[in-house]
């Protein structure tokens, strides 16, 4: 793209006059603007009779530019050129959905997050109670309680994602995780949009490739964690943002159809919404008297979010300039409810900051009265506050247990005191981290980091420098927030990862179309292949570094023997030949650039489908549970619902006890029918035994725990125990005073030697 020129009137670099005609969007790609040659014959203009030239649509002179009022004009119905490049479009959400759909239930969910959420997902279901999560036990001798307890810890959206996933799928992994799956695919279509409207859409395509096959986006996005509904969410918020202060189109009169589409989709996040939070409120009789219930804490709340929604819709219909820019930043305001409604006051906190932070280094105040603040507050509160609401309403608002174990301890106490803490360090311990979750992308942070410092990012006279500014500043105020955290785990750097994804697409867009880069090649070439080299060293060396960039028990039992040799051979091919890539990609010749890009492009490809279909399924048997509880309902006794229960749930005769431990997977697998002893609950074994006499039952446990289950039963079971699975590294299965089993029903009888005795806590609330 061809910077603006000099232009010293003064002028907004947003107002509309700096925009061209409507034929720039469509020239902006055109051939012929970037070769000169192409231009030679093109008929010059007449020295004695120059064209004349108005202010009011000469986007180059000072003056103002009439503006064009639309409010009381039909809009068209639809704006073809938004869709000319559709057929791209749809080749970039197909690619995405081959590499995010396929083997999405394949393997288990992984302890100790994916089924601490699946479970607190799955209680909604059974209990029909949408609003308040909740986590425990069934189970409890006569004078005991069950276990049982509200879920505070987390938002409601990857809750109701997996909700919504078993309601129509059952009780599966596909269903845990298809929501997380299709939010990870959203985002890299919202960076392809990004990237062709601010710059054209070769750049959408390369910023949408790299942040689908950077590992830490990949992984994640195969895991029913709240991190990717988050930054999925965040990265197209601030894509939407971009597009509607820097894009090409932000001037365009919006068409009929975008803004019908845009109220279906607004009405489809809401009415679901106000649904269960008024039926919802209408059953919570809990110190709620039911009259003050359905007049203070359901219809009332519904009646105030209608009303935001109202007036917002007023003000649009009154607004003068219904344009792309307005329908690109109220969509940026809907994604920021919903990051909110993944992740709590991040959702909103982060991308205010990074907003704040530009317009501070930009000095593009201006921006601010067109930021369509007062109708993106009313979309923040339609959409976002209702749940928020209904749990201050019922758990006690300010000062209540919602409020003190969400707000502040889960977010004031983990930035400020640290919470779970594992891992230590300042800013080299990220730099790690991104390093290997944006292989082989973020082997392009040195060229970033030249451009930077020598000031070759600082320029705002373009939307593309404004952009460009702008993913810096995204990085910036990321990586110095979850570096200053007190709590740290791998993955707190990922909502960092999309900025520095994007901006390394434009470094090999840069690279390819040379530029101004010619005179720092040979440090580039330099910086990027050491950096690119300690990082494949890094990853040969140790494979569970990718595996780490998810999990939360780092030092978790690895096959090494079975499993880190192939791991090596894979990923030595692999990084090899992306470092083959950037060499290629930092050489003089054009050819060699555009060979490195694609091998780059292909290499990183290979990488996030080896790790979704290979590594990830390999490692699933030792870190899911799945395939040991496949092997307690192939061998246990089936048996029909008992009345009022869920259909989806198994039963079978034979209980399962979870002996002394609490690990989460046990009771996701079960759907919450196994009988929980923990390390300390002597009192609830014995009563256990006493109730259940001398009837055949399966025991859950480590494997290190087999010797002390012996030990604790009565003397004439304990030569009734039988292993029946062995094949994961942690955990056995297995039966007491059952009928012996014939030797094809044991799966891989237990003679390994007994794993070192581990903590029983997996540090989740």
């Amino acid at each position: 793209m061809h910077a603006a020129p000099d232009d010293t009137s003064g002028r907004d670099p947003d107002d509309p006059a700096a925009e061209g005609d409507a034929g720039d969007d469509v020239a902006a790609d055109d051939p012929a603007e970037d070769d000169p040659a192409e231009n030679d014959h093109a008929a010059a203009p007449d020295p004695a009779h120059p064209p004349r030239r108005d202010s009011r649509t000469d986007p180059w002179l000072p003056g103002p530019r009439l503006p064009e009022r639309l409010h009381g004009t039909p809009l068209p119905s639809l704006d073809r050129r938004w869709l000319a490049d559709w057929r791209t479009l749809a080749f970039v959400a197909f690619a995405a959905c081959l590499v995010f759909l396929p083997g999405v239930g394949s393997f288990g969910l992984w302890d100790p997050w994916e089924v601490h959420y699946g479970e607190v997902g799955r209680q909604m279901v059974e209990r029909g109670d949408w609003i308040s999560p909740w986590w425990g036990g069934h189970w409890a001798p006569p004078d005991h309680r069950p276990e049982g307890t509200w879920f505070f810890s987390k938002p409601v959206l990857l809750l109701w994602s997996m909700a919504l996933g078993y309601q129509f799928f059952g009780f599966t992994e596909f269903a845990a995780r298809i929501g997380v799956a299709l939010i990870a695919i959203f985002g890299v279509i919202s960076v392809y949009l990004a990237g062709s409207r601010i710059w054209r859409p070769r750049v959408g395509v390369l910023m949408a490739l790299a942040l689908a096959t950077s590992p830490f986006y990949t992984v994640l996005g195969r895991q029913a964690q709240t991190d990717m509904p988050f930054v999925g969410l965040l990265t197209a918020a601030l894509a939407f943002f971009m597009m509607g202060a820097f894009g090409r189109d932000r001037h365009h009169q919006v068409d009929r159809t975008s803004w019908g589409f845009f109220i279906v989709v607004l009405l489809l996040l809401m009415v679901p919404q106000l649904h269960t939070i008024t039926v919802g409120q209408l059953r919570w009789h809990t110190h709620v008297h039911p009259v003050e219930a359905a007049l203070m804490y359901g219809p009332v709340q519904c009646g105030l979010y209608l009303a935001a929604l109202g007036l917002w819709a007023w003000l649009v219909w009154r607004s003068p300039h219904r344009t792309r820019g307005q329908l690109y930043l109220h969509t940026f305001y809907v994604l920021v409810a919903l990051a909110t409604l993944a992740k709590g006051l991040l959702g909103f906190g982060l991308p205010g900051a990074i907003i704040l932070l530009y317009l501070i280094v930009s000095g593009e105040w201006s921006l601010l009265r067109r930021a369509e603040i007062i109708p993106g507050v009313l979309l923040c509160i339609a959409v976002g506050f209702p749940w928020y609401g209904a749990m201050f309403a019922r758990h006690g608002g300010i000062g209540g247990a919602f409020w003190d174990r969400f707000i502040i301890h889960d977010h004031f106490r983990r930035l400020a005191e640290g919470v779970h803490q594992t891992d230590t360090g300042s800013f080299e311990h990220f730099i790690r981290w991104l390093g290997v979750g944006l292989f082989p992308w973020g082997s392009l942070l040195p060229f970033l980091s030249v451009r930077a410092l020598l000031g070759l990012d600082a320029s705002t006279r373009s939307d593309e420098d404004r952009a460009r500014l702008f993913l810096i500043l995204w990085f910036l105020v990321a990586f110095t927030l979850f570096t200053l955290s007190s709590t740290k785990f791998h993955h707190y750097i990922f909502p960092a990862v999309p900025a520095i994804a994007l901006l390394a697409a434009l470094a090999v867009h840069d690279l390819l179309e040379r530029g101004h880069t010619d005179h720092l090649r040979p440090l580039l070439a330099v910086g990027t292949l050491a950096f690119a080299a300690i990082v494949a060293v890094d990853l040969v060396a140790d494979p569970q570094t990718i595996k780490n960039l998810h999990t939360y028990r780092y030092d978790r039992l690895w096959d090494h023997e079975n499993w880190t040799p192939g791991f090596r051979r894979a990923l030595a091919i692999l990084v090899t030949t992306s470092v083959l890539g950037l060499l290629m990609l930092v050489l003089r010749p054009r050819r060699l650039r555009i060979a490195g890009a694609t091998t780059l492009g292909a290499s990183a490809l290979a990488i996030a489908l080896w790790s979704l279909h290979v590594y990830m399924p390999t490692l699933s048997p030792t870190w899911s549970q799945k395939e040991l509880w496949d092997t307690y309902y192939r061998l246990c006794t089936p048996m029909p619902p008992p009345p009022g229960a869920h259909p989806m749930k198994r039963y079978c005769v034979e209980p399962v006890v979870g002996y002394r431990l609490s690990w989460r997977g046990e009771t996701y697998h079960t759907q919450n029918e196994i009988v929980p002893i923990p390390g300390d609950g002597d009192d609830l074994w014995a009563a256990f035994l006493d109730l259940n006499k001398d009837d055949c039952f399966y025991v859950f446990t480590f494997r290190f725990r087999l010797n002390r289950l012996r030990h604790d039963l009565p003397p004439h079971l304990r030569e009734t125990v039988e292993v029946v699975h062995d094949d994961n590294l942690k955990f056995i299965l297995a039966r007491v005073g059952c009928p012996p089993l014939h030797a094809e029903d044991h799966d891989s009888p237990g003679d390994d030697p007994p794993a070192p005795e581990p903590s029983d806590d997996d540090g989740r609330d």
